[in-house]
């Protein structure tokens, strides 16, 4: 399984280092791996992937300490899933970045969690581009005031944006959204603790785009592990 994993992983990487370069990107790839065995996450490390993202709190804790005591791989842990409350504990300090932080509360319970850590806890805001009432995120015209809310917060560091957009078939209908969370991204550059701010955009399905329009980060899942099972 390994095997077919890392060829897998090869192809991807290659395709996604040739559009980097064609494009003049500096794009990192994201690889989720959500649901996924450490296992198939060390054999990717083995092959020079660093980043991976998890979705759900309590897997993300797991699969760190047992990265710790079991294998010792250099992997720097990202957290892209829904935050709730009372699993904050369990993502601060363990994610380098946490992508979705959607209100001024959870910010606030992140500073407090990172502040008793001693530790400075990176972050991105999700933004609601498409204006989606089943998608989780901040209005874009929110934006204004809600951030120099949160940069008033201790312990944290708010590194740019992110946004999760409807999986369409033609991936040129997320171009739009795309182009917007850019501008927005240049709007609000110098309220970011990054020089050069995160944009957090772009899936499996369409990444290109998503690097056509200034990501900086893209999450790849389907393209490197498969379809995976859902958890229910």
């Amino acid at each position: 399984m390994n095997e077919n994993l890392k060829t897998n992983f090869k192809v991807f990487f290659q395709e996604f280092s040739s559009y980097c370069s064609a494009k003049n990107s500096n794009a990192k790839l994201l690889a989720v791996s959500k649901t996924m065995p450490l296992s198939d996450i060390v054999a990717l490390t083995e092959e020079g992937q660093k980043m991976y993202g998890e979705n759900y709190a309590q897997e993300l804790r797991d699969k760190s300490l047992e990265n710790q005591n079991n294998h010792a791989q250099d992997i720097e842990w990202h957290y892209i899933g829904q935050i709730q409350k009372n699993k904050i504990k369990y993502i601060v300090g363990t994610a380098k970045l946490i992508h979705t932080v959607d209100s001024y509360e959870k910010a606030k319970i992140i500073s407090e969690i990172s502040e008793k850590k001693i530790l400075q806890q990176n972050i991105l805001l999700q933004v609601n581009i498409s204006e989606d009432s089943n998608k989780a995120g901040v209005p874009a015209i929110d934006l204004k005031h809600l951030i120099p809310k949160i940069k008033s917060l201790g312990s944290i560091k708010l590194d740019g944006l992110m946004t999760i957009t409807e999986n369409f078939k033609d991936p040129e209908k997320s171009r739009d959204c795309y182009r917007k969370m850019k501008a927005l991204g240049r709007d609000f550059a110098d309220s970011f603790d990054k020089e050069r701010h995160d944009l957090s955009m772009g899936m499996s399905n369409d990444y290109k785009v998503a690097i056509d329009e200034g990501a900086t980060i893209v999450r790849i899942g389907t393209k490197i592990f498969g379809k995976r099972k859902k958890i229910l």
